[in-house]
């Protein structure tokens, strides 16, 4: 019986996850414009967002900057809520009312901020 000798690297992928097929096509310049232009706002190559077209027939455009503050931002807010609640087990919840109230209200207002920036 041989054993094969692990050699390191990456494992292989299954065969149905290898892309082994190449496609090229020619574009008008109209064409070629629009997926620089989503490749750009979208943060991909333009060979990805031909596969996600192609997968679910929209492009989702990768996160922003800004959009990364927010969720740093929602998870100091987390945070701050569970710190909180432990908090209000422990003493009760009218020692710590105002303060839960002053970080849902913040809490609302960053929603709001990331659903009109949308």
């Amino acid at each position: 019986m041989k054993q094969t000798q692990n050699k390191g690297g990456r494992p292989e992928l299954s065969k149905g996850r290898v892309r082994r097929y190449i496609v090229s096509t020619r574009l008008d310049t109209e064409h070629y414009l629009r997926l620089r232009s989503l490749a750009r706002t979208s943060g991909q190559r333009p060979a990805e967002i031909i596969r996600q077209l192609l997968r679910t027939g929209a492009v989702r455009e990768r996160l922003r900057r800004e959009h990364l503050d927010f969720v740093t931002q929602l998870k100091g807010i987390a945070r701050n809520l569970n710190q909180l609640t432990r908090l209000a087990h422990a003493k009760g919840f009218s020692s710590v009312a105002s303060r839960h109230a002053a970080i849902m209200a913040c809490l609302e207002a960053l929603l709001k901020q990331i659903r009109d920036d949308r």
